[in-house]
């Protein structure tokens, strides 16, 4: 069947966009959300490629930390047997007093975290928060 002679063909009037503010809007909605699926995947992508990178940088941390452990236990080893052959002292007590030396060390260093950070590090933060509740639970009667 033909269409009469001035009608516009059916694929024509199919393939138009309705018009008015809400088919508009729904097009709108409908291209920002695609927008956002875009970011979205994109985000995803650089996320992966993210984590994969900084994988491998925290075990190349990693390893070298226990290569630096390892590196300082032998370097004192060394100091401690050159000390004992030079000094004639048994390498034991030399290794000993490395031992004492490195826990006065550490206690210097918790007495000093522990005198210094007592405070609180964000006291206006905190009571900020606090007037926001005492607002929020209103006057006391």
């Amino acid at each position: 069947m033909t269409p009469p002679a001035g009608a516009p063909p059916e694929s024509a009037s199919s393939a138009a966009p309705p018009r008015g503010v809400t088919a508009e809007a729904m097009r709108l909605f409908s291209s920002f959300s695609r927008h956002l699926q875009a970011l979205a995947g994109l985000a995803g992508e650089e996320a992966r490629q993210a984590a994969g990178v900084y994988l491998r940088l925290a075990l190349a941390v990693g390893i070298a930390l226990v290569m630096l452990g390892f590196g300082y236990i032998f370097a004192l080893l060394f100091i401690a047997f050159l000390l004992a052959k030079v000094a004639g002292v048994s390498w034991i007590w030399i290794t000993l007093g490395f031992a004492i030396l490195h826990f006065l060390v550490v206690a210097g260093c918790a007495l000093y975290v522990k005198a210094r950070y007592r405070t609180p590090v964000f006291r206006a933060t905190a009571e900020e928060i606090r007037r926001d509740i005492a607002a929020m639970r209103g006057p006391n009667p």
